[in-house]
């Protein structure tokens, strides 16, 4: 004897399985297509509020799941081309998740351009292909940024992008200065600003950065660095003959 109830079980367990086959089906003619090369990948965030991806409602987020697993196939297999691609439907998907545009600047900023390192590739060809993955990992970070304008884990981020893979210390804090003003941005993200100012010869900039936080850094919290801080406003009124 079956009841109802029992019965369907079964078909609640398969209909989300069904539906994701579905879904990864219908992303393949949308994977084929966007694998002739565009002028405007933006277009691709449009996906997510039409067409397949539109249908998918409340399973946004285990279709981009799908997809992400399908970025780490095409990364494991160190196609450039198919990373690239998955990426962009992954987050066309499901926007909302910050892992998805983080780890996915952080594959084309320092892993792409690592494919093509060949021996006795020209320094200059790798110096332009690390400077081309900085700005793709960019680009794809503001991309991120029009679904997330306020995120600072977003810009600093692209701060370290800037920092690391295209050796840029001003750029780096100027990202890091946008980061610090968003509301919920992480206590170190002033501080690490203040000190690559000061790298950059900018030790008045720095000085007053650190002054302006001190005040609302909370002696109680060891992540507020508070200790620091004012050991580096010590240092640098030092450097300047200030007491």
């Amino acid at each position: 004897m079956y009841s109802s109830t029992a019965n369907s079980k079964p078909r609640l367990v398969l209909l989300p399985v069904a539906m994701l086959l579905m879904a990864t089906w219908a992303l393949r003619p949308v994977e084929q297509h966007l694998a002739i090369p565009r002028a405007d990948r933006d277009q691709l965030v449009r996906l997510g509020g039409s067409g397949a991806m539109g249908v998918m409602g409340g399973l946004r987020a285990a279709v981009a799941g799908g997809c992400w697993l399908r970025v780490n196939q095409a990364w494991e297999r160190q196609d450039a081309t198919k990373t690239r691609i998955r990426l962009q439907l992954t987050v066309a998907a499901d926007d909302r998740p910050l892992y998805f545009w983080l780890n996915g600047a952080r594959m084309l900023a320092y892993d792409l351009p690592s494919w093509d390192d060949a021996p006795g590739l020209p320094e200059a060809a790798r110096r332009k292909a690390r400077a081309d993955g900085a700005g793709e990992a960019q680009a794809f970070l503001e991309q991120g940024l029009r679904s997330h304008p306020q995120s600072a884990l977003l810009m600093i981020e692209i701060a370290n992008i800037r920092l690391r893979a295209a050796g840029d210390r001003q750029g780096a804090a100027e990202w890091l200065g946008r980061a610090a003003e968003q509301p919920g941005a992480p206590y170190y993200a002033a501080r690490i600003r203040a000190e690559l100012l000061r790298e950059l010869g900018r030790s008045r900039e720095a000085l007053a950065v650190l002054r302006e936080i001190v005040p609302g850094l909370p002696a109680e919290d060891p992540a507020a660095g508070r200790a620091v801080v004012l050991q580096r406003i010590k240092a640098l009124e030092a450097e300047w003959g200030k007491k």
